[in-house]
């Protein structure tokens, strides 16, 4: 456990990866950062989102870019329009491409995807949001989570961990997990209403709610989501947790709440090796 991310750079172009991800040799995946692209100010410059505004061309630039480091093929994109739910898809070759070359083709109203198919490139994006990475490398499923605090009141990822228990058999005690970078405890001061919808789900919302007056708290998401896939059943030995801070550090990532908004976006993408 928290062994951590680790940074690989191809060319000009800076993705976290997994190490125990890397050591089973089973998939391709990656965290991006905001280093390698071809966009300009204020999506400088690897901006991977049709919707915050930036040029189309530019995002499936960037999207290429990625794809050829990742050795994936653009129209093998599986992508979501997320909305800070806990919906999650069970996706197949029927899927390619959805959101892959526009954003009105991403599967609606969705913040996870699951699947078995070899060649799919799951695609989830973010700038201070939680991504979340799950491998079960015996039955070779993937998923790749969205948890903003919402999904993350809602457990999004113990959501994710039981439908690949269900649909294919997934054991969680096997499965590998990736909580990479996002805001951190550091910078995500929240108000009543979210200290409330933690406080009444969960019973350990002191490990995760640090008092910051005036009815504030700073929420820590890594310690909440890890706490959330644990009790999924997933081994704490297998879990890598980035505990990078994208709003502290936006040389590198985009940060909705460091930008005030207007941002872009990064990606996590996993892919089961063809």
């Amino acid at each position: 456990m928290d062994r951590g991310f680790i940074l690989k750079e191809y060319g000009r172009t800076k993705i976290y990866e997994i190490p125990s991800f890397n050591q089973t040799g089973l998939v391709s995946h990656g965290f991006t950062t905001r280093v390698g692209g071809v966009g300009g100010k204020p999506y400088d410059t690897l901006n991977l989102a049709f919707h915050v505004g930036d040029s189309p061309e530019v995002v499936i630039n960037n999207r290429q870019i990625v794809c050829h480091i990742l050795g994936a093929k653009t129209d093998n994109i599986v992508s979501a329009r997320q909305v800070h739910g806990a919906d999650i898809a069970v996706v197949d070759h029927r899927h390619a491409g959805c959101g892959a070359l526009a954003g009105d083709t991403a599967i609606p109203n969705t913040d996870g995807l699951i699947t078995d198919r070899p060649g799919l490139l799951l695609a989830t994006f973010y700038a201070d949001c939680v991504p979340i990475f799950i491998l079960d490398p015996l039955n070779k499923v993937i998923g790749s989570v969205h948890a903003g605090w919402k999904g993350t009141a809602a457990r999004i990822g113990a959501k994710a961990v039981k439908i690949m228990e269900e649909t294919y058999g997934s054991d969680p005690g096997q499965c590998l997990v990736g909580i990479g970078p996002s805001i951190g405890p550091c910078c995500y001061e929240v108000d009543r209403p979210v200290i409330e919808a933690f406080q009444s789900e969960f019973g350990w919302w002191p490990d995760i709610l640090l008092p910051a007056g005036n009815e504030k708290a700073r929420l820590d998401l890594w310690t909440a989501n890890l706490k959330i896939m644990v009790e999924a059943g997933i081994d704490p030995d297998n879990v890598e947790l980035a505990r990078i801070c994208s709003c502290c550090n936006q040389h590198i990532f985009f940060s909705y709440r460091g930008s005030h908004g207007k941002t872009g976006r990064m990606g996590a993408f996993l892919m089961l090796k063809p």
